[in-house]
């Protein structure tokens, strides 16, 4: 993104830049340093596999031609131009004795990421189910709040059109827009009580702060009965990853800091728990929804097959096709080992800690076991994103 450096641009930069915001984070991981190599650049088709049945191919595909189609493309490639390459591959998977790996190669072309050092980096998310109640009662005190009415949204490209990519959450306050509240001012200090934003209250404030992570939850209410709660935007304050927060103060060691083990340190050091939890200030409201999990593109996730990349990079509803790792992992969340992963992706979401090239956050689906293998997931591996013949390749037209 070009700024301008006259005074004014800057002025307004330094004032906003602590508010800018990203969507929903999913859990926190290492991240490689970027390499000066481009985006992504062009290659022979590889030898497509797909470890996954066809119908969840299929599945995916319904959700965002259905659920999406005027919203996919570029300006390299038109959204008709991306419903029609995404319906003929549709019309494909369903055809038992089609060679998929043939129709994909004659109608698609393939760039393969390249912007970080030792391969794209590879992470999981999941909706949890957790237990919770739509009334504050016994150990359920800990909130899930709605978006505040105060919370102001800007566009700053509705001002400057060099500012077109960036948009920015805050408060009015003397006058004045303020960064909004974090999370320390929010669960620590109280200050949206009082003002009936409270949507649901669980009794884990770690179980809490982790579907703040992950961006959409099932609860599971008193009298069976379910609740689904998404992503209904957030405070705009920095993400910060508390893993890696407590490497750095040697709280854990290197190879430790996947999620169950971030867990299971917060819930066995209740005198460091908030302290740690307030270092991440960027905050998450939700809303109940009917159906999910929801993406940023708009369409229900399909386990294993929707992914969250950098959509200032490539574009949301992308066809990918990636070769990594996957761990293996027992009942309670030990790694045994890994198994590859080799499929077709669709990129429908995104997330605070997914940014820059080479970075994908793969979801996992909703569940316990879910949760403990998307925890788990870290791993480098392939990248290559699919586009439709009749469109310039992905990156041309940057």
């Amino acid at each position: 993104m070009r700024l301008r450096r006259s005074p004014a641009a800057l002025a307004l930069l330094a004032a906003l830049l602590s508010c800018r915001t990203v969507p929903a984070p999913p859990p926190a991981r290492p991240t490689p340093v970027p390499t000066p190599t481009p985006d992504v650049v062009s290659v022979a088709p590889p030898k497509v596999h797909d470890d996954l049945p066809r119908e969840t191919l299929v599945a995916a595909l319904d959700r965002e031609i259905e659920g999406a189609a005027t919203r996919l493309g570029s300006a390299a490639c038109p959204s008709g131009d991306v419903e029609s390459a995404l319906v003929g591959l549709r019309q494909a998977a369903v055809e038992p004795d089609a060679d998929l790996p043939a129709y994909l190669a004659e109608n698609f072309t393939f760039t393969r990421s390249t912007g970080r050092a030792g391969g794209t980096l590879f992470t999981g998310y999941y909706e949890p189910i957790l237990s919770g109640r739509r009334q504050r009662e016994g150990a359920f005190i800990y909130p899930l709040y709605e978006r505040p009415d105060d919370l102001v949204e800007i566009r700053l490209g509705d001002f400057d059109a060099d500012w077109a990519d960036m948009t920015i959450f805050g408060r009015v306050s003397r006058g004045k827009l303020a960064p909004y509240h974090s999370r320390r001012a929010i669960d620590g200090e109280g200050v949206l009580d009082g003002r009936a934003l409270e949507i649901a209250w669980l009794d884990d404030p770690v179980s809490r702060y982790f579907l703040h992570v992950q961006g959409s939850g099932i609860l599971e209410l008193e009298d069976g009965s379910r609740m689904r709660v998404g992503y209904g935007g957030s405070n705009g304050r920095p993400y910060t990853s508390i893993g890696r927060s407590l490497l750095e103060d040697g709280s854990l060691v290197p190879g430790q800091a996947t999620a169950p083990a971030i867990q299971a340190y917060l819930r066995t050091h209740p005198e460091r728990r908030d302290e740690v939890m307030f270092r991440n200030e960027r905050y998450i409201f939700f809303h109940e929804v009917a159906d999910g999990p929801v993406g940023r593109l708009g369409v229900r996730l399909t386990d294993g097959r929707s992914v969250a990349i950098d959509a200032s990079l490539y574009p949301l509803g992308s066809l990918a096709y990636i070769e990594t790792e996957a761990p293996l992992v027992d009942s309670t969340g030990k790694a045994l080992g890994q198994q590859p992963i080799r499929r077709l992706v669709l990129a429908q979401d995104t997330g605070a800690a997914i940014t820059g090239p080479g970075r994908v956050d793969v979801f996992f689906g909703s569940g316990e076991r879910a949760g403990l293998e998307a925890g788990a997931m870290s791993a480098r591996g392939e990248l290559y994103f699919l586009t439709p013949r009749s469109c310039r390749r992905l990156g041309s037209n940057r």
